[in-house]
């Protein structure tokens, strides 16, 4: 596959009730230094007034950069919404936006001038980029460095039988490529974007080029107890998966690694429960801090603290990396 040209790119987004947001997501991706050739904006049946803004934004913008809106017929999940903005879109090549994340001005430009200078020894399949952590006042809070940066990073992940992850409010990839894999799928739940990253890894090369080129919105009161477990248990599950691959093992489904789980020895249990709450009492109250909800983000922490005190000491390091990022100016 030639490396995308601006003319290819379709830009897709999808939605659910998040007028609050959408309209400066369309609008980071409007002030590209590279524009694509389209936006498809995909709303899984919002009962707000996302499809009123959006109509807005592609009447003001008419003649400058084609918005297209496509409303499901009914609620069907981000997957379903993802997956039918890609059907609608005309591009050979697809980026990729949440509708509360937004794009620096040169995204696309950086990506496509990477694809142009890739010189690998393997073919280039999928490219997300770093980005900055903001709250819902829009103010950096942290770097979002993830995804290897190199193809030798790309093939230790790989050798090892390590997901390969990017953020996919950054990736850009091929069409080709996506129908090739079947596109997204719901095997593996909320985890059906690391699903989707490794079918595409399978392929070829995936990494981040290492700038933060989009911002990611932690937003308060986004994370619910219930639907942490469940994405919690649906990348555990794929990350079984990918260890099995790796060593020639046949995969195993929900059911079969459920069960493994349960059966595990009560201390290994009680361990894989402790770290699990520490990192959903540092998810929770890192962005009730970051949102000003700072005497329950703080207790939150605090307990964070005491049941994974290396998930509190990555978080603190990634904090004073992204001060010290700003006061360098290098940000």
């Amino acid at each position: 596959m030639s490396a995308p040209d601006p003319a290819s790119i379709s830009v897709v987004i999808p939605t659910y009730n998040d007028v609050a947001h959408i309209g400066e997501a369309l609008q980071s991706v409007l002030a590209q230094t590279l524009a694509p050739a389209e936006i498809v904006v995909a709303d899984d049946g919002s009962q707000d007034a996302t499809e009123q803004r959006v109509r807005e934004l592609a009447a003001q913008h008419a003649g400058e950069l084609p918005i297209h809106y496509l409303r499901l017929p009914a609620r069907s999940g981000v997957v379903a919404a993802r997956n039918a903005g890609i059907a609608h879109a005309h591009g050979a090549w697809i980026a990729t936006c949440d509708s509360d994340d937004t794009w620096a001005p040169t995204k696309l430009e950086r990506q496509v001038e990477f694809f142009r200078g890739w010189k690998g020894r393997q073919r280039l399949v999928m490219l997300g980029t770093y980005g900055y952590n903001m709250n819902d006042a829009k103010k950096v809070i942290s770097l979002a460095s993830v995804g290897p940066s190199s193809e030798e990073e790309y093939d230790r992940l790989r050798r090892a039988g390590r997901r390969v992850l990017v953020m996919h409010s950054s990736v850009m990839y091929a069409r080709a490529d996506y129908l090739a894999v079947g596109g997204y799928t719901t095997e593996y739940g909320a985890a059906d974007d690391g699903d989707f990253f490794r079918k595409m890894a399978d392929l070829g090369v995936v990494i981040s080029l290492p700038e933060p080129l989009f911002y990611y919105r932690k937003r308060a009161g986004s994370v619910q107890l219930a639907s942490f477990w469940d994405k919690r248990q649906n990348a555990l599950h794929l990350s079984e998966n990918e260890r099995r691959r790796a060593a020639g093992q046949p995969p195993i489904g929900r059911e079969e690694f459920d069960a493994q789980m349960a059966a595990a020895p009560l201390f290994a249990r009680l361990q894989r429960r402790r770290h699990a709450l520490g990192a959903y009492y540092y998810r929770a109250g890192a962005m009730n801090i970051v949102n000003g909800r700072r005497l329950h983000g703080g207790l939150q922490l605090a307990l964070a603290g005491l049941m994974s005190p290396a998930r509190m000491r990555a978080g603190v390091r990634n904090f004073l990396r992204t001060r010290s990022v700003h006061e360098s100016g290098t940000g």
